[in-house]
Formats: structure tokens, sequence, C-alpha cells
């Protein structure tokens, strides 16, 4: 009985040795910056990739992420001529390296929630309400680039860099879709009326043109149709032989002639 309670007592020593003896240092994997906390004092350190000690029940051990991240939130904004405006936003972002301590002290782990968030919808209801909401689209890249520099200017107090912004997607009141289509039906119909009327007065040129040709024609026509023309358009087709029967002018006799010797 007493061997079987040393052998219990033994396994309990080495698990708990093992338990402090692993709980006496904690890893940082690349990519990450742990904050070791002392709940004791509160005292806080940062450490990057590697291998470090710390005291059990005494250090705690919270990671942070510091690659680059990426989040995609939906802001509601009102246009300069008060439409609704639903933006689809994706912002890529990532903690200061080496600040990382301090926004543990000063915000948290969920600075995003905290921070970021609430100020990509600030922005984005800023930039927005700056434009009639039928220029938006047409100014989309100048719309997200203004997004992105006053998120960059906003955020950076707080030790979190903005790499870039982007609008995957812009959405309107049903209303204003209807009013959009229609206008552009409208400026369809507008369109082909331009363009029969363009092609009309094409047609009536080339009528025109066709016209003022048949006319000079006709003059020139006119103008070389002479006697001494017709005569000598006569010599050029005649083939050197006498007509056999010849009218004459003031009679009815009809004489017949003949080239042959």
């Amino acid at each position: 009985m007493k061997k079987d309670t040393g052998i219990i007592v033994g396994l309990a020593a080495i698990i708990i040795i093992a338990f402090i003896a692993l709980s006496s240092f904690f890893i940082v994997e690349v990519g990450f910056v742990g904050v070791r906390i002392n709940v004791l004092t509160g005292e806080t350190k940062s450490f990057s990739q590697g291998t470090y000690p710390k005291l059990p029940f005494v250090h705690q051990v919270v990671n942070y992420d510091v690659k680059t991240q990426k989040q995609e939130i939906e802001a509601d904004s009102a246009s300069k001529d008060l439409q609704t405006v639903r933006a689809r936003i994706v912002v890529n972002f990532r903690p200061v390296y080496e600040k990382v301590n301090d926004i543990h002290i000063k915000i948290g782990k969920d600075y995003f929630v905290k921070v970021v968030s609430p100020a990509i919808q600030e922005v984005s209801k800023t930039a927005i309400s700056k434009l009639p909401v039928e220029n938006i689209i047409v100014e989309r890249e100048n719309l997200r680039a203004a997004i992105e520099e006053n998120l960059r200017k906003k955020i950076e107090e707080y030790n979190i860099i903005i790499e870039n912004v982007n609008i995957v997607d812009i959405q309107f009141t049903a209303e204003f879709n209807r009013v959009v289509e229609e206008k552009q039906i409208e400026e369809q119909k507008v369109k082909k009326i331009q363009y029969q009327r363009m092609q009309a007065e094409e047609e009536k040129k080339r009528v025109i043109l066709l016209a003022e040709a048949e006319a000079q024609k006709q003059k020139l026509l006119r103008d070389s149709s002479n006697q001494t023309v017709i005569n000598l358009k006569w010599i050029e087709k005649w083939d050197g032989h006498l007509p056999q029967y010849m009218l004459g002018d003031k009679s009815n006799s009809m004489i017949m002639l003949n080239d042959k010797n």
C-alpha cells in the first residue's frame, strides 16, 4: 500500500514539475509580438519572435498579429443631396511593430473594433456627404482616395498603419436606382433621335449633291450639243459605206445609192 502511494506521489510530483517547467517560458511565433503582463503589478513588456521566460501564475502573455490584416465593413451614409448610400469598404492595416506594447496599454487587443471600425464609418460619411449622389460613381476613385487619406491621418495617432482602402461596392436606394434607370432610358431615346436627325441631314446633303451633279451634267450636254459636234460624232461612227436609200427633202422620191463600182 505504501509502495503504491509513493508511486502516485512521485507521478504527481513529476506532473507538477513538468507543468511548472512548461509554464516557465513562452514562444512568440513569426509575424506576432507577444506582450507579457505581470498580473500582480500590471507591468507589461513586448517581445518579438523567439522563446522567453515567464513566472507561472504571475505572468500572462497576449500575442498580437503584426502582419497585414484585412477587414470589410459596411458604411451607411448620406450624399450631399441627402440620398442614402451604402458603401462596402475593405481596409488593409497592421499595428506598428515597435508600438504593440503601447497599443495594448491604451486600447487593447480589440483595437479594430474600438478604433479602426468607428474611424472608417466617420471618414466615409464625411467624404460621401460632400458629393451629390449622381457623382459618387463617377468620382469613385477620388472618393476612395479621400477616405484612405483621412483614415490614415486619423488612425496614425493610435500606432496603427492603414496600408490601403478599397471600395468594393456602392449601393443606392431602390427609388434612386429607378430614377437613374429612367434617366438612362430617356438619354438613349435622345441619342437615337439625334442619330436619326444626323442621318436625315446626311441623306439630304447626298440628294442635293446628286441633283447638283445631274444638273451640271445636263448643262454640259446642252453646251456641247451643236451641229458641228453632232456631225463629228456621225463621222466617227460611219463605217465608210453610203446608205442604200436616201429620201429627198422636198419630194417623195427615193434614190437608191450603191457605192460599189
